[in-house]
């Protein structure tokens, strides 16, 4: 099948990205994702701002301006934002629109359009389904989640150093991350908190990333203990993820599905965080990870966080007894896995009066 993926967002970015400095989730997803559909046999173009046009892995990345010439494909991807959707009297052969943030605008304005045709909204987690159905219930709906490289995780669980890792955005909550860790340290003295990410992997300079840095984290010096690794090369962030005995991420921000989560749990690293949207999809309290109550800017909430951290770092066997079952709950998230699950949506001539999304999971091949 002829598939097209249009993500039109002006930020520049080819494949290779993804291995060094680094992608979004967002931009992360459609590499993995397209790929793996390429490997699966089909023929796959992506049009977006793509610097250095080419075939990368099978796929054709070209720029957005090309779509307006491009043959219909029989599978076209509105990916994202309400811009990248397809003109009204297009000749495609099933419309889809990739639910990636918690904007329903884009969903509803792809209904409006390809509703009545049989487009159908390919949404990552429940936590997406919930903002649905806060604008529209009536929206079609198919739950796919976003793939993980889960085959490029393999250490072993146990005897790992008393390290925990913030994975994410820093403004989503390393400010509370640092202002706990010392009572975690004080409690474990050989602990340490290793910080990765940064806005390289939006398109910013590194200049750029440097002041948002600052403005963050200002002049002070960090908390003995804490080492800012900033962004790393794909291949090394996964030994990190390896590395680390939790991950430790309060958090504010409305997760949508978490890759850092998931990929943390595929590294066999549990991860303590806050009960907001999908991270409690990622993290399943007592059996995979922690979920901590509050508002991380609270004193109390700090507290709680770093007295889990504590727990966990001096009960090894209590934490790779959540590692294993983190591990094994990612197991039916490769890219191989949701490329099949992405083909069943095809297959359907019509979507269904929406099941709900925990229900269509059920749609995926079996592992």
């Amino acid at each position: 099948m002829r598939w097209h993926f249009h993500y039109p967002k002006r930020t520049s970015f080819h494949p290779p990205d993804l291995e060094s400095p680094g992608l979004g989730g967002s931009e992360a997803s459609l590499v993995l994702l397209t790929r793996a559909l390429a490997a699966r046999g089909h023929h796959v173009e992506v049009f977006n701002c793509c610097y250095r046009p080419g075939v990368y892995d099978g796929v054709t990345w070209r720029m957005t301006w090309e779509l307006d010439t491009a043959p219909a494909p029989d599978v076209a991807v509105a990916v994202r934002f309400d811009e990248a959707l397809w003109p009204a009297d297009s000749r495609a052969g099933r419309h889809l629109f990739w639910m990636l943030d918690d904007r329903p605008r884009g969903p509803a304005a792809f209904t409006n359009r390809f509703g009545s045709r049989g487009g159908t909204v390919v949404i990552a987690s429940q936590a997406m389904q919930n903002r649905i159905d806060a604008h529209d219930p009536t929206i079609p709906t198919h739950l796919i989640p976003l793939p993980v490289e889960t085959d490029r995780y393999t250490r072993p669980i146990e005897n790992r150093a008393p390290i925990c890792l913030y994975a994410s955005m820093p403004n989503r909550g390393l400010d509370a991350a640092l202002a706990l860790w010392p009572r975690v340290r004080a409690a474990v003295p050989d602990a340490e908190l290793w910080i990765t990410s940064g806005w390289q992997l939006w398109g910013f300079t590194n200049s750029e990333s440097d002041d948002r840095w600052t403005q963050l984290l200002g002049s002070n010096a960090l908390p003995a203990g804490v080492r800012l690794l900033g962004i790393r090369p794909r291949s090394e962030l996964i030994e990190i993820q390896q590395q680390a005995a939790l991950t430790l991420y309060p958090c504010r921000f409305p997760e949508m599905f978490c890759l850092s989560a998931a990929e943390s749990a595929a590294a066999g690293t549990p991860v303590i965080t806050s009960p907001i949207d999908a991270l409690t999809e990622r993290v399943h309290h007592g059996h995979t990870g922690l979920l901590i109550d509050g508002d991380i800017s609270h004193l109390n909430t700090q507290a709680a966080f770093a007295d889990a951290t504590i727990k966990l770092l001096k009960n090894p066997s209590c934490r790779e007894t959540l590692a294993a079952a983190a591990r094994a709950e990612t197991g039916n998230l490769s890219p191989d896995k949701m490329a099949a699950a992405w083909e069943t949506v095809t297959q359907r001539l019509t979507p269904p009066r929406r099941a709900k999304a925990v229900r269509a999971i059920t749609h995926f091949p079996p592992n």
